[in-house]
């Protein structure tokens, strides 16, 4: 486990210094929600990512994200002089993936039609916090594990003289996360987001 973490941090590391030097390359900013299994809610997911354009149909790159998923249970109620008072459990997840991806774009549609659908599968690692005052000291609140995902979603120009792209996507992210004791935390569920998309070096896409 702690060769591939190793490994999977170089290839994010190298794609992301590759990209920043290549022409072709886009940075995005894309915010939006994650619906994990284990806490059945929903929540916070943001990302950006730094994409090498091996040409105009295929790029590579690294996408570094957070997460957070807060939710609260109510316990038992008390009442007092006639008023009544529940006693409530607080949980925050802060999630941070950390992937190297790759993306396959119909890039030819952008002249045609002024949007760019396209597809991204990812392959990395993530961490998450666990966040419960109510838990024991001895719990392990650190969960690791093997994360990928798989996204599709649309480009779309804003105007003809603007460099800057709209993104809109969705897609599937699998994160079965562990502790040191062997607990698993399900991260894994459907993710979607909105966002932006701003070229590095000279691109027309």
């Amino acid at each position: 486990m702690k060769l591939f973490k190793r490994l999977a941090l170089t290839l994010v590391i190298a794609a992301t210094a590759t990209a920043l030097f290549a022409e072709g390359s886009n940075i995005n900013f894309k915010v939006g929600a994650q619906f994990p299994d284990a806490p059945n809610k929903a929540g916070l997911d943001t990302a950006i990512s730094v994409n090498y354009g091996a040409d105009k149909y295929f790029t590579i790159g690294a996408e570094g994200g957070f997460g957070w998923v807060k939710y609260k249970d109510e316990g038992d109620s008390t009442k007092i002089d006639d008023v009544e008072f529940t006693s409530v459990d607080k949980t925050n997840i802060y999630s941070f993936p950390l992937l190297a991806v790759a993306t396959i774009r119909l890039a030819d549609m952008m002249d045609q039609q002024g949007f760019m659908p396209f597809v991204t599968g990812g392959v990395g690692w993530s961490w998450a916090k666990f966040d419960n005052p109510d838990m024991p000291s001895a719990f392990d609140d650190t969960f690791t594990g093997f994360t990928w995902q798989v996204v599709g979603g649309v480009n779309i120009r804003l105007g003809s003289d603007s460099n800057m792209t709209l993104i809109l996507e969705g897609g599937w992210r699998s994160a079965e996360l562990e502790n040191s004791d062997d607990i698993m935390l399900d991260m894994s569920g459907f993710i979607c987001h909105a966002g932006v998309s701003f070229p590095i070096g000279y691109s027309d896409y």
